[in-house]
């Protein structure tokens, strides 16, 4: 996370004290001040969320933290059913309540092509799906050989 944090030097002082005893927060490091307004990048711990999703074959289709909806929605793909109860029960041990909204089969008559396989299979290799994304738009659309407007058009398509 990155913040401009504004105000008297103290203040500023005292607000970057405090994010470095929060719980979640591993590591604080100020990038640049100019007395009134200091620049921070905040580490945080993976998100109880993600965690829960470890372990399991489930591919987000939408990130909960960046939905705009309130409870937030989580929208996801998973070859086994059993993961959806498994996810609910990790998440409801990490204090975080959820509730299965709607279970719709995927259709089976949609095919890829091979180059959309191929593209997909790289993606997730590479940890672009991942939360944070362990790789950019632009450095995978290098890799598959497909400029990155287009690679992101057919990510979307494929999810």
């Amino acid at each position: 996370m990155l913040l401009d944090i504004n105000g008297p030097p103290k203040s500023i002082e005292r607000t970057i004290s405090t994010l470095q005893r929060m719980v979640g927060v591993t590591e604080v490091i100020e990038e640049e001040s100019d007395g009134t307004s200091t620049r921070v990048f905040i580490a945080l711990e993976k998100p109880r969320i993600c965690g829960s999703a470890e372990g399991t074959e489930i591919m987000c289709l939408d990130c909960p933290f960046n939905s705009t909806e309130v409870p937030a929605r989580w929208r996801f793909t998973t070859k086994k059913m059993n993961d959806v109860g498994e996810i609910v029960s990790r998440l409801a041990e990490g204090g975080i309540q959820a509730r299965i909204q709607d279970i719709t089969p995927i259709d089976k008559n949609v095919t890829l092509t091979m180059k959309e396989k191929g593209m997909i299979t790289v993606a997730i290799e590479r940890g672009y799906f991942e939360f944070p994304r362990r790789i950019t738009l632009e450095d995978l659309s290098q890799i598959v050989g497909v400029d990155p407007t287009s690679l992101g058009k057919i990510l979307r398509s494929v999810e």
